[in-house]
């Protein structure tokens, strides 16, 4: 009944409009005002609705144009919702991807309040390079243009967080309207982890459509509770050293809880017994990141509970030879770029002022090779490498050990052996229908296989199918030894046995593998000179080794 009411109301004044002939005035301009409602709560890595109210002072016939909210860093929205359905098709009729609520008042012929309820539905972003989209909805029906939710870069002045772009209509069916209130209530914000002596603003600029000037009003946001966060990173290490020189990749890994605070900084220290800097990197020295010429020495990927898929990047030696850089360069929707200072007297890596985003996993993974940014000489295998982690919050730092065996090295002592690969095939390659074969045999004398694991080249990988919940790997056959599990790691096929086996056949079928286009394309054209799998196992007695399986000038019948 109220509904129909507002629609007749409406509809006399746009008759009346109509047949006066209103033309505003073509001076003015908008004052915003802010206040937030904080009352669903202030707890920091909480998830919370956050109300907004604003209001805007018109001068007689203006509006409202551009309406940008700049969300304190650390204050995010959740991209994740429905799995990320929401990101992929827009569909106003579904509850599921609505992240908030409130009311539209426009003032039409510059005094009669028109209130509009509106939900806020999370829809595909409209412009390349941003995390989503925000249409304002009401009863099914989007009201003006889809908004622009984006992730602020490294190095912005208003530091990295979610900024919000509205164009606001300033007509209705053809009658002038003022836009004078829009009170919101956003769901579900995750708050900052941070509890400054003086709280982040939230702040609010707009234009209108008679003044370009930009109107800008701020509100504190209220944030407690930042040292009752739970923090208790973990720290692991692989490293796996070259065939054929003495650089080794190395790949490192810090996990956390979702619910935990996020690091400021990220400290890794390594034994300069196993692992060394490896003067030869300079000559990948990077001097511009941004000028798309530069080579990457590696690459980075992070989980967030707040984006439905992984965030990947690369990483680059920048700086100089006196003070050389790590600098890790994820592209938009999250364009951060995270700088490490490297220490040649300490063997370490330093990481600061790292965003307040959580992640569940931040794995930098360097590669070997001439440039390799680590080497080994083997002559110990073993060591223990550390992370020195600070929270967001600056008040509590843990290290956290990671021991390690570089692959490739010799074994330790009393627990070595050799195993020697044969019958190393594949085929398949340039059709799409891949297919890897091979036979491992140990020596006499030394302990059974319990463990293989297999690194895939670029251009390849490892496709796992899902059932349910769980992600079964199919078309992987083994002979010699009874299959305890088969998984993905990391992007890398691990084979465990119940007990271990002397002589292992393994045929892997194309149901899982998967060729790049861009691979067969090269294949096919008798681009591609070798390519390289590397297998990388574990005996029974705990020994680790590696193998390199190299398939030279592969082809259709390799």
């Amino acid at each position: 009944m109220c509904e129909r009411v507002r629609r007749i109301v409406v509809l006399g004044v746009l008759t009346a409009a109509a047949l006066c002939g209103f033309v505003p005035s073509a001076t003015g301009s908008v004052v915003p005002a802010l206040t937030l409602d904080q009352s669903a709560g202030t707890a920091a890595g909480s998830s919370a609705n956050l109300g907004v109210d604003l209001t805007f002072s018109a001068s007689s016939g203006d509006s409202p144009k551009q309406l940008t909210l700049e969300l304190p860093p650390g204050l995010l929205a959740n991209a994740s919702i429905d799995g990320g359905r929401c990101l992929d098709s827009a569909d106003l009729s579904d509850s599921a991807c609505q992240v908030g609520s409130g009311v539209v008042t426009a003032d039409v012929l510059g005094s009669i309040p028109v209130p509009t309820q509106v939900t806020y539905d999370l829809v595909p972003p409209p412009t390349a390079g941003d995390l989503a989209g925000l249409a304002v909805n009401t009863s099914g029906t989007q009201l003006g243009s889809t908004g622009d939710i984006r992730i602020r870069p490294s190095g912005d002045p208003a530091g990295v967080g979610v900024t919000i772009s509205l164009t606001l209509p300033n007509s209705l069916s053809g009658v002038p309207i003022s836009i004078s209130q829009i009170s919101s209530t956003f769901d579900g914000l995750r708050y900052p982890t941070t509890c400054p002596a003086k709280p982040q603003s939230f702040t609010a600029s707009v234009t209108s459509y008679n003044d370009p000037t930009v109107q800008t009003v701020s509100a504190p946001l209220s944030v407690t509770g930042c040292s009752a966060l739970a923090y208790a990173p973990a720290f692991s290490l692989t490293a796996i050293r070259d065939s054929a020189d003495n650089q080794v990749a190395l790949s490192t890994t810090v996990t956390q809880q979702a619910s935990e605070a996020p690091s400021q900084s990220i400290s890794l220290l390594f034994p300069s017994s196993a692992l060394s800097p490896n003067i030869q990197a300079i000559a990948a020295l990077c001097p511009n990141v941004s000028s798309g010429t530069c080579t990457a020495l590696g690459s980075v990927s992070a989980s967030s509970p707040l984006y439905p898929s992984a965030l990947t990047g690369k990483a680059y030696l920048t700086g100089n030879f006196a003070h050389p850089l790590l600098t890790l360069v994820f592209p938009p929707p999250f364009p951060l770029t995270l700088t490490g200072t490297v220490d040649l007297t300490r063997n370490s890596t330093t990481f600061t002022g790292l965003p307040d985003i959580p992640l569940t996993s931040l794995t930098v993974s360097l590669t070997g090779g001439p440039h390799g940014v680590f080497g080994t000489l083997c002559k110990s295998s073993t060591g223990t490498a550390s992370a020195t982690l600070t929270d967001q919050n600056g008040d509590r730092t843990v290290t956290v050990p990671a021991n390690f065996t570089i692959a490739g090295c010799a074994a330790v002592a009393g627990r070595g052996g050799r195993t020697k690969v044969t019958h190393a095939t594949l085929a398949g390659l340039g059709t799409g229908r891949p297919s890897l074969g091979f036979r491992l045999a140990v020596t006499k004398g030394s302990p059974a296989l319990h463990e293989v694991t297999l690194a895939l080249p670029g251009g390849l990988k490892f496709v796992g199918h899902r059932t349910g919940k769980r992600l079964r790997v199919i078309g992987v056959h083994v002979r010699g030894g009874r299959v305890a599990s088969l998984s993905l790691v990391r992007g890398r096929l691990v084979i465990r046995l119940m007990g271990a086996a002397r002589d292992l056949t393994v045929a892997i079928a194309s149901q899982a593998l998967e060729e790049a286009s861009s691979l067969q394309g090269k294949v096919t054209a008798g681009k591609v000179k070798r390519l390289t799998v590397t297998l990388i196992t574990v005996n029974s007695a705990g020994g680790r080794g590696a193998l390199h399986l190299h398939f030279n000038h592969p082809g259709r019948t390799s």
